[in-house]
């Protein structure tokens, strides 16, 4: 679809009006002015023509520095290509590439400042970034891709604004900045570690308490995977009519009894309204990450259900089938969750699938005390019979009382597991051949020349999960 005439004129006129280009004086750049004006002085005081022509041969490389550096940024496009989540602490990526669509005419001596801030400033533990990349020759007609390499900020979902091309060229008097607009996202994911053996041994012995019991699963939560001679007993709702009519006896369908457990991991972010205490903060993140590394470690073994929920003024779930998309959706909403001073565990209770709280193991993690007779007494679904039941099978761990520190560990294991595909298309990059161009790794100060592109694990965006 084309663009209309006006749309063209309205954007140029913007561009015109909002200057995209800065030009500062560098330190040498002021020495060099000082002296140069000393020079022009002493000439004119003292009408000496040898020294006013030296301070008029002295004043080309200032105009010649305002005249090339404009010449040598025109044109020139920066290419931000980065993942689209990354794990808090963990090494973050980033790739540069610098094209130069002149012919004739070498990009040399190019920085590129980029800037990332978080969506919400007033989180305490939220930094801005300021990854800068440098790009010491760029041929005509070609690029060059320098990766950025730093570790990841805290939880959360930041935002990348416009990058900044500088040189200093040819002379380093004047600095010019050329600003170009590339908005992008990036997701934070919570931390996560190892869960300990003693967790493992929990959630087995609450396996194995609950396969001792009768357990009649509805066909949508079995894998149905033949036909048998119907049985007394068995269910009308598993006759195979069809197969029946045929052969003229009853035939029923035989489902295979999921053997994993089904979880429920319900996380109550309770923080005060006012004078929080910076250990009740850090309980708080605490039990997110566990609730992290929980999720991760469940949705690598497929077979069983998994719902997470949290409290608030208006309580939420996410469930479904255990697997990687599911995985994804719910570490971007522990990435964006803020603690809160409202809601309680008897409000998720209520708003739980019937079939998750007639079955599932329950798992509680909040950062202040909970009675539950208390919270089942709160909820409108349960009485007292059926809250005892639940109690069996119900976890209980408080974060600010250190309940979780049995059950994790951080061993450097961070977002292990998470495979899902190469780097993502959305960063603009498109699928172009590399293999012509350098490419850098920048770290601190340095560049090290790397030959392949470096992989980053992606998510998949097309849902997976219901609330």
């Amino acid at each position: 679809m084309a663009r209309s005439p006006i749309g063209k004129i309205a954007r140029a006129a913007t561009a015109a009006l909002r200057p995209s280009q800065t030009l500062r004086w560098t330190v040498e750049g002021v020495g060099y002015i000082a002296v140069w004006l000393i020079l022009l002085g002493t000439g004119l005081y003292q009408q000496i023509n040898l020294v006013l022509l030296i301070a008029g041969l002295a004043a080309g490389p200032i105009v010649g520095s305002i005249f090339v550096s404009a010449s040598v940024l025109r044109g020139l496009r920066v290419i931000r290509r980065g993942p689209p989540f990354v794990f808090a602490e963990d090494p973050l990526v980033i790739d540069y590439t610098l094209e130069n669509p002149h012919r004739w005419r070498e990009a040399l001596a190019m920085s590129a400042v980029d800037l990332l801030t978080p969506e919400e400033p007033g989180t305490s533990a939220a930094r801005e970034l300021y990854p800068k990349v440098f790009f010491s020759r760029v041929p005509g007609k070609d690029r060059l891709r320098v990766t950025w390499k730093g570790q990841a900020p805290a939880r959360g979902r930041y935002r990348f604004g416009t990058i900044e091309l500088v040189t200093r060229l040819p002379f380093g008097l004047l600095e010019r900045r050329v600003t170009i607009e590339q908005p992008g996202s990036l997701i934070v994911y919570p931390t996560v570690g190892t869960l300990t053996r003693r967790w493992r041994r929990v959630f087995r012995e609450a396996t194995e308490t609950r396969r001792g019991r009768r357990h009649d699963r509805s066909s949508q939560q079995q894998e149905y995977h033949g036909l048998r001679d119907y049985r007394p007993g068995d269910s009308p709702r598993w006759i195979h009519w069809r197969t029946s009519a045929r052969l003229g006896q009853p035939m029923v369908k035989e489902f295979e009894q999921q053997s994993d457990q089904d979880l429920v991991v319900l996380l109550d972010p309770w923080l005060p309204r006012t004078k929080a205490t910076a250990e009740q903060r850090e309980a708080v993140e605490r039990a997110i990450r566990f609730c992290a590394t929980v999720c991760l470690e469940t949705c690598r073994s497929q077979g069983r259900r998994l719902l997470l929920g949290w409290t608030g003024p208006a309580p939420a779930i996410r469930h479904g089938p255990a697997s990687i998309r599911l995985l994804h959706e719910l570490l971007e909403a522990l990435a964006l969750l803020r603690p809160t001073p409202e809601g309680h565990v008897g409000g998720l209770l209520d708003v739980m699938p019937p079939s998750m709280l007639r079955d599932a193991m329950i798992l509680i993690v909040s950062t202040r005390a909970i009675n539950l007779a208390e919270e089942y007494e709160r909820s409108t679904r349960l009485n007292e019979s059926t809250g005892l039941r639940l109690t069996g099978r119900t976890l209980l761990l408080d974060a600010s009382r250190g309940d979780l520190e049995r059950y994790i560990r951080f061993d450097g294991g961070r977002g292990v597991g998470i495979d899902v595909g190469p780097m993502s298309d959305r960063a603009s990059l498109g699928d172009e051949d590399d293999t012509g161009s350098e490419q850098k790794i920048a770290e601190g100060n340095g560049a090290v020349l790397v030959d392949r592109e470096r992989m980053i694990p992606v998510p998949s965006r097309d849902g997976g999960g219901r609330s």
